[in-house]
């Protein structure tokens, strides 16, 4: 009997994988209030070479065998030669060298001490190595770099959803939250919140979420507060300062937007709910659907739907230009990206096949050739950022 697909990825994160991981580079050339005086015109389509933005591209192929068979990535984690994935599906953390060779995983589904009964996000803090393992519902579990158990701390219950963890410093951790109140400093210290923030209308709750919209840059973790100009903030300066907003002119998202989408949603009255909008529902009451922002040396750039397409907007911070495209000349799509400042990874998967002729060398195609999707762990393509 076959095995399940491992290229199958999870709804929106990583079936697209492809171009943004290169792409979504991000942003600078703003004055100190993050005002940006360019209006990006979104109807634009300029041709763009996946060469213009990399350096080069490396092909690792995952190790396959009885104790690693990956099902859903959601998240990859590049840090210190390694590699850690997340299996959604699975719930399971594993971790491979940089050239693809199997190491450990972390599959500690249950109710001891040392095991969790559901994961939602991973994240390694850089401050002391630890890799964090989140339960949407209050609980952080912290193993080394090894897959060890380290410890384990229950969150305060008074936030309701714990969505996403980033390491601050060493005592302090920020979580990002789908709650009304998307942001929270926690002190591990002193067991408490220490400050919550990003407070959002009910209007703007039910919109967009606040998952995947942050990223790390030189140290720093940036957030997109999904407003009418998609201000980018500095969450690691705890006055939360906008290094850069996004004016995309006439296809700004308009409050009364989001007020549509809440009063779809909610009963005026009872304010209970009597409808839950789809995405593709949610996605066509906006002008504009921003996911993943990320950020390079060169380039700030964000993904989003507009008029039903996925466009790549790359602002240049030497020249103040911008870019922005459906696709790459050579047939790569912007999309919901593993990323981090250094290099994007994209899942090689069936809609990356057509393209793969153009940018692969000889070596690198036959290492492709030789894959089964159905039987291997999946192939990641290594885009170098410029």
């Amino acid at each position: 009997m076959k095995k399940e697909s491992t290229c199958s990825l999870s709804s929106h994160f990583v079936l697209m994988l492809v171009c943004s991981s290169m792409i979504l580079i991000m942003m600078t050339g703003c004055n100190k209030n993050g005002d940006n005086s360019l209006i990006i015109d979104l109807d634009r389509n300029d041709k763009v070479s996946i060469f213009d933005l990399v350096d080069s591209i490396s092909v690792v192929r995952l190790e396959t065998n009885k104790e690693c068979f990956i099902k859903n990535i959601k998240q990859i984690i590049p840090y210190e030669n390694r590699l850690y994935i997340f299996d959604s599906r699975l719930n399971a953390i594993f971790c491979y060298d940089e050239n693809g060779k199997y190491l450990f995983k972390i599959n500690k589904k249950g109710r001891g001490p040392d095991e969790y009964e559901y994961a939602e996000f991973i994240n390694i803090n850089k401050y002391n190595d630890h890799i964090m393992i989140l339960v949407p519902w209050g609980y952080l579990y912290f193993y080394d770099l090894n897959g060890n158990f380290i410890s384990k701390i229950e969150l305060p219950k008074d936030i309701i959803a714990y969505n996403e963890v980033y390491a601050i410093n060493k005592d302090t951790l920020l979580f990002i939250s789908f709650n009304q109140i998307r942001a929270s400093y926690y002190s591990i210290s002193e067991k408490r919140i220490l400050k919550r923030f990003l407070e959002v209308s009910l209007n703007k709750h039910y919109s967009i979420s606040p998952t995947n919209k942050s990223y790390i840059y030189m140290d720093s973790i940036y957030f997109n507060d999904n407003s009418d100009y998609c201000k980018i903030l500095n969450l690691s300066d705890t006055n939360n300062p906008v290094v850069f907003n996004w004016n995309f002119g006439k296809y700004n998202n308009k409050q009364s937007q989001f007020r549509k989408i809440y009063n779809s949603q909610f009963n005026k009255k009872s304010k209970r709910r009597k409808a839950t909008l789809t995405f593709e529902q949610l996605r066509d009451l906006l002008n504009n659907y921003p996911y993943s922002s990320m950020e390079s040396n060169k380039y700030r750039g964000i993904t989003l739907i507009f008029k039903n397409e996925h466009k790549q907007i790359l602002y240049n911070k030497q020249d103040n230009s911008y870019l922005v495209f459906n696709e790459t000349i050579e047939g790569i799509k912007p999309f919901s990206s593993l990323s981090n400042q250094v290099a994007g990874l994209q899942i090689c998967n069936s809609k990356t096949i057509p393209y793969l002729d153009k940018i692969l060398n000889e070596k690198q195609k036959e290492l492709i050739s030789s894959h089964n999707p159905e039987n291997d762990n999946p192939i990641l393509l290594k885009f170098h950022f410029k």
